[in-house]
């Protein structure tokens, strides 16, 4: 069975959402604070880690990305000085990533930016309840999908600022 002119119409609008609230987002956090999204996320995902360094492979799986990929964007941010990597003696096939006090600080100023432009291309549009059911919907198809992973697609964002 294929999908109905509904279906197709809904998918494409929402390709279309996403890609223009995505970039006004990379748009302000790179004008405000020199980090595109791919690098933001990678900041966030530190933080929720907290105080437990995360595997680069790790850092991958959630932002859904290639290894080498993820590399390329932890070293600008190992070179500006907002993460910190080690390779353990005991295990030198692993490396480990956490954020660095520069690395919260930029990461502060980012998350800010990040949900005022947020608030302002989709929270001010929606009401709690749509955004609590689109949540639901969303969380449904990846869910159906196989592709729901706590760690990947809950992520605690952090206190607004």
């Amino acid at each position: 069975m294929a999908a109905s002119q509904e279906q197709a119409g809904t998918w494409i609008n929402l390709q279309q959402t996403f890609r223009v609230i995505q970039a006004r987002i990379d748009e302000r956090l790179r004008a405000e604070t020199d980090l595109s999204w791919p690098e933001f996320e990678l900041l966030m995902r530190l933080e929720v880690a907290a105080d437990h360094p995360l595997q680069m492979s790790e850092i991958a799986a959630q932002m859904v990305g290639s290894p080498s990929g993820t590399t390329r964007i932890a070293d600008r941010l190992e070179k500006d000085g907002l993460i910190a990597r080690e390779t353990p003696r005991e295990n030198r096939r692993i490396v480990l990533v956490q954020l660095t006090d520069q690395g919260r600080k930029v990461l502060g100023d980012a998350q800010h930016t990040f949900r005022t432009t947020l608030h302002e291309t989709f929270g001010s549009h929606l009401a709690d309840s749509e955004v609590a059911e689109l949540r639901r919907v969303l969380r449904h198809l990846l869910e159906k999908n196989g592709a729901w992973q706590e760690a990947r697609c809950n992520p605690t964002l952090g206190k607004p600022h």
